[in-house]
């Protein structure tokens, strides 16, 4: 098969020995372009899910959204896909088995017929969800459970991380699973740990606008997919720490993160902070190692790839230029990793420390572009409405460290530009506003 090329890019084209500061280098890894017979790929056909929240918190703006998505998910469905529609409150309900279209505007209909009530049984819903699909799953077709809720779970299993355990292990058994976060109030801890779990996308919004983008790049990636579960570690050699930008250490000095899928002709990154000490060799900073599954869900490994700079004096430290490209995704990782620390003061109910911190993180010297904006327009929805501030950092962080990205580099430190944004294919396209529609919304979904 075709493998992924892992290159290293320095901040600076050296190191200097046991420094107070640490040194920085970039990780991308670049699939290649899609094979001459795969040159307009297509995605294999699709196995679908709607598992749909109809309690009580869901009535009125987030029902309806959740119902016009899913018919615009349904009217761009081809020939060859199949659906099935759960919908729960405190009590589970199959308005469709798995099966093809020929009856779209049938189950359109039944999906406009769906009233709120209850309490929400959320993991059981999406349970019925995974029944409706494990006994069809096949390498040649997608099995995928989308779950459109406020994430309020209240009634049957509640536990976050017992449920995450459960939607990995259907990732593993050829399900996953995307999440869509509606109304003001839900749940993003459950819903976007959910989506990582599941190996899919984690999307929220207040209307079927807002979500149209998100469906169109989930199908997108789908379409191009080349590698997924792509997990990235990196572990420090003899006395040097080595962590990704955004993690914590582990005990062997390293750190590993997934990194979603990999689309034909993109890429992935992220950003390695570098501390040797005394003992450190030049020519073994750090090894890189990429584990991921290939189209027939084989697990495939890559590396190490070695982490090697030549040493320099402080002088001469001082006096070597910064790689643009490198700096602007250092930049981007670290602006991800202080918005963590800035969400969970706002969650202590801390709003105007963490509006202050916001504020001292915009006057960062070398942000890039995006970044700043990113946090104007943070600072934006923090005088708007705190809550999907809130939101806005948990989504908006993990699409700055996961996002697919250019396989040319010098994207990285462009000056973020919305018309040259609508140019790129939608999976690569940057959002300052994830929760938000960021072009006109077109009439259907377009999977």
């Amino acid at each position: 098969m075709s493998t992924p090329n892992i290159e290293i890019l320095p901040l600076k084209q050296g190191f200097l020995r046991a420094a107070s500061e640490p040194t920085f280098a970039l990780v991308r890894v670049v699939a290649p372009s899609a094979p001459t017979e795969l040159s307009q790929p297509s995605r294999p056909p699709l196995d679908l899910a709607l598992v749909i929240d109809r309690s009580g918190s869901m009535s009125g703006h987030p029902l309806e959204a959740a119902i016009e998505a899913s018919v615009r998910i349904i009217n761009g469905l081809k020939t060859g896909d199949r659906v099935s529609v759960v919908t729960f409150d405190d009590h589970i309900d199959v308005v469709s088995p798995l099966g093809g279209l020929e009856n779209r505007q049938e189950l359109i209909a039944k999906l406009r017929q769906i009233g709120s009530g209850g309490s929400t049984a959320l993991f059981d819903g999406w349970r019925e969800g995974l029944n409706r699909l494990l006994p069809h799953v096949d390498k040649g077709r997608i099995s995928r459970i989308i779950l459109l809720s406020d994430g309020q779970a209240n009634h049957g299993l509640t536990d976050e991380q017992e449920i995450f355990k459960h939607v990995t292990k259907a990732a593993g058994e050829g399900v996953t699973t995307s999440t869509v976060g509606l109304g003001h109030g839900f749940n993003e801890s459950l819903l976007s740990g959910m989506a990582q779990a599941g190996e899919g996308a984690a999307n929220y919004g207040q209307t079927a606008d807002d979500l149209d983008e998100a469906f169109e790049e989930q199908f997108s990636i789908l379409s191009n997919t080349f590698l997924r579960q792509v997990r990235i570690s990196v572990t420090g050699g003899s006395d040097v720490s080595a962590r990704l930008v955004g993690e914590k250490l582990t005990a062997d000095a390293g750190s590993r993160r997934n990194l979603g899928t990999l689309a034909w002709e993109s890429s992935l990154i992220a950003v390695i902070e570098l501390r040797p000490g005394q003992g450190a060799k030049a020519d073994a900073l750090a090894a890189i190692n990429v584990e991921a599954r290939n189209k027939d869900g084989e697990r495939v490994a890559f590396g190490p790839v070695i982490v090697s700079l030549p040493e320099v004096d402080l002088a001469a430290f001082s006096r070597l230029p910064e790689s643009a490209d490198v700096r602007a995704a250092v930049s981007e990782a670290q602006v991800a990793e202080r918005i963590e620390a800035i969400e969970a003061i706002a969650r202590d109910g801390r709003f105007k420390e963490a509006r202050e911190a916001l504020n001292v993180l915009l006057t960062t010297p070398g942000l890039s572009d995006f970044a700043r904006r990113k946090l104007e327009f943070l600072l934006q929805q923090f005088d708007e409405d705190r809550i999907l501030a809130l939101k806005e950092m948990r989504y908006g962080r993990a699409s700055m460290t996961r996002k697919l990205r250019s396989v040319d580099a010098a994207n990285l430190s462009a000056k973020f530009c919305s018309a040259k944004e609508d140019a790129m294919p939608i999976h690569l396209k940057k959002k300052l506003a994830d929760g938000r529609a960021s072009r006109r919304p077109r009439n259907q979904g377009q999977p």
